[in-house]
C-alpha cells in the first residue's frame, strides 16, 4: 500500500527531474508559447509548483483568501522557478513532517477560481495535488518530444520514495 506521503515524494522526485530538465534547455525554448494547457513548458512546470503550493501551504492550512502566487511573466529564467521550487518544496516538507493519521481526515474547504466549493479531508486534497502534477506530465513529455528531447525517467521504479535517488 502506498501512503499519500510516498505519492507527494515521487511526484515531488519526478517534477524536479523535469525541472532540471527544462533548466538545461535554452530559455526561449521553455518559455516558447506551444498552445498547450498553460501556453508554455515554463508556465505548466509553475502551474505545477504553484498547485502544491496553494494545495499544501494555503488551502489545507485554512488560509487560501490570503493565497496570491507570482505572475508567471516575472520569471526570467530557470534559475528564478527552481528558486520558487525549492522554496515550496521547504514549506511543503515542513507540513508533511507534521502530517498524521488525524491531520489526513481533518476536513477543509476548497473554493476553485469558478466559486465551486468542496468539503474534502486533507488526504483528498493531497491526492488532488499528487494527480495534477501527473496530468501535466505527461503534458510536458509531448512537448519534450517536439523538442527531440529525451524526457527524463518519470516511472515508479525509477523514482521510488522507498529508495534513494539515483
Amino acid at each position: 500500500m502506498f501512503s499519500i506521503e510516498e505519492l507527494h515524494q515521487y511526484s515531488s522526485r519526478v517534477r524536479r527531474s523535469f525541472a532540471n530538465k527544462l533548466a538545461e534547455l535554452p530559455w526561449s525554448t521553455v518559455e516558447k508559447n506551444r498552445e498547450a494547457s498553460f501556453h508554455s513548458m515554463k508556465n505548466i512546470i509553475l502551474h505545477m509548483i504553484d498547485n502544491e503550493d496553494w494545495m499544501v501551504n494555503w488551502i489545507i492550512q485554512g488560509r487560501s483568501k490570503d493565497y496570491v502566487r507570482r505572475k508567471w511573466e516575472e520569471y526570467t529564467s530557470m534559475s528564478m522557478v527552481l528558486e520558487h521550487l525549492e522554496e515550496v518544496e521547504e514549506k511543503s516538507g515542513k507540513y508533511f513532517a507534521k502530517l498524521d493519521d488525524l491531520e489526513l481526515k481533518r476536513r477543509v474547504k476548497l473554493t476553485t477560481s469558478a466559486g465551486q466549493t468542496f468539503d474534502l479531508a486533507v488526504e483528498e486534497c493531497l491526492f488532488q495535488s499528487f494527480t495534477e502534477q501527473i496530468y501535466h506530465l505527461g503534458e510536458l513529455i509531448a512537448l519534450l518530444w517536439q523538442e527531440n528531447v529525451e524526457p527524463p525517467k518519470m516511472q515508479w521504479f525509477w523514482n521510488n520514495p522507498r529508495t534513494p535517488p539515483a
